[in-house]
């Protein structure tokens, strides 16, 4: 008897059970354009810039189906930077910062157990109070000379560099399931494993944040907030942002607050995205007000998405920010520095962005 179709049948067979079974996916994002940015009382740069539009990035993830509901995913995500090929920095402490120039997987890298009562995720990953100034809260979210980095980021002070802004090492964290009528929410504990006798640092860089939103139909809201322990003087993050729908336009509020120490940053946006054809008008207005450190501050960008495809885009942005008083600390873009007293930046960028 000949058993070789039979072992062959029976090959295939558990290759597609396993294909089944775990689903793992290569993706990835490249954003590349032309930045030019002046800056009162100093010079303008121009450069080949990147994340003009969406982060840059190369990742692994995948999901393996355990039965009865459980799942168990993994997602392993690197910044890039095509202009140069360099690739981005992680933190190991939520207090250092490393490996800025090879490649990290300091985006996100993460293992999670999921079911029906939601999911709990461990490793690097978004602190909870960064998903509302991301692109579904903010017009440019967090890229681009329009994005929520120039004002609704911490102004570091008093020897503290926040380093849970944007992502948090060491974390376990748990989301809400799909199931609750609208409600969504984030938990997340994470550690900065300094030593037991370190004394007044023992802390430094354990964080806790927490999230909950809504959404149904057009409405989308969101409060979160997460605070990071330094000796120095602790870091809170809180916003709360809104939209709605109306036809092709998007309205959307953000506001936001960054404690460092004794200071603080307060920031108002008022914004929309319009649906424009394949594209996509977008306009924000921001308003800061600081307490204890740098100054006051205002800015407005206008920028348009133009999608030639589900994958490819091509965009352009503009956006000014100016100091109030005698201060110097916001500007546009980090290529470049406000030197004169109460003076302004500008920046404007165009580029393409692809995704894999």
């Amino acid at each position: 008897m000949n058993t070789r179709p039979v072992l062959t049948l029976l090959s295939m067979s558990l290759l597609a059970g396993l294909a089944q079974a775990q689903s793992v996916e290569v993706f990835g994002l490249l954003d590349i354009g032309y930045l030019h940015t002046s800056a009162s009382g100093n010079g303008s740069v121009s450069s080949i810039n990147t994340d003009g539009n969406t982060s840059s990035r190369l990742g692994f993830r995948g999901t393996e189906d355990l039965g009865g509901g459980l799942k168990v995913n993994f997602w392993l995500e690197a910044a890039v930077n095509p202009d140069s090929g360099t690739g981005g920095s992680t933190s190991t402490t939520n207090k250092d910062s490393v490996g800025g120039g090879g490649l990290t997987f300091g985006r996100r890298a993460t293992l999670g157990v999921q079911g029906s009562w939601g999911e709990v995720r461990f490793g690097r990953d978004y602190v909870p109070s960064f998903s509302n100034l991301t692109v579904s809260m903010h017009p440019f979210g967090t890229n681009g000379v329009g994005g929520t980095g120039q004002l609704f980021y911490q102004v570091n002070t008093g020897g503290t560099t926040a380093r849970t802004n944007v992502r948090a090492s060491n974390s376990i964290g748990y989301f809400l399931p799909a199931s609750l009528g609208g409600f969504y929410g984030q938990l997340m504990y994470a550690m900065g494993e300094q030593a037991s006798n370190a004394g007044a640092t023992a802390d430094d860089g354990n964080h806790m944040g927490a999230r909950l939103g809504y959404r149904s139909g057009p409405l989308n809201m969101a409060v979160a907030t997460g605070t990071t322990k330094y000796a120095t003087g602790d870091f809170k993050q809180s916003n709360f942002a809104i939209n709605y729908q109306f036809g092709p336009a998007k309205l959307m509020y953000l506001w936001g607050k960054n404690e460092v120490g004794v200071t603080n940053t307060t920031a108002n946006m008022i914004g929309t995205q319009w649906t424009v054809g394949t594209g996509e008008v977008r306009f924000a207005y921001t308003k800061l007000k600081a307490e204890g450190v740098a100054n006051d501050a205002s800015q407005w960008a206008i920028g348009y998405v133009h999608n030639m495809s589900k994958r490819t885009a091509f965009y352009t942005n503009y956006s000014q920010v100016s100091n109030d008083g005698v201060g110097t600390r916001f500007v546009v873009g980090s290529g470049n520095s406000v030197t004169e007293p109460g003076g302004n930046s500008s920046g404007y960028e165009f580029g393409v962005r692809h995704s894999f």
